[in-house]
């Protein structure tokens, strides 16, 4: 608590709860996004990405881009991305620690 009341008082929080709860928010939000890539795309992608939203393709920008890595990311292309990885990483000396199960759940990415 002492910890607490020093950090209080310096980034001037009004009292403990205050910090307590910017520290539950800033918590969450960090759990929320450990498995979030943010993308950049071109102006003109996005104006297209926007138009198969609004044309009803797709429920949202994200749902677009999230369905462009699916289609590209497929199963079998990162299996053969990793056996090529730790083909490279023998030859070089290194041992390969990542393993694929089929099971491997797919991530949401937004933009």
């Amino acid at each position: 608590m002492d910890e607490i009341d020093v950090l209080v008082k310096e980034q001037g929080y009004t009292n403990r709860s205050e910090f307590l709860r910017t520290a539950a928010r800033t918590l969450l939000e960090t759990r929320q996004r450990k498995h979030t890539i943010q993308v950049e795309v071109s102006p003109l992608l996005l104006e297209f990405i926007q138009a198969m939203v609004d044309r009803g393709f797709y429920r949202s920008r994200e749902h677009a881009i999230q369905t462009a890595v699916d289609s590209f990311f497929t199963d079998e292309r990162v299996k053969e991305a990793f056996k090529a990885m730790k083909r490279m990483e023998i030859a070089s000396g290194k041992k390969a620690e990542v393993e694929i199960e089929d099971t491997t759940n797919r991530q949401i990415i937004t933009q």
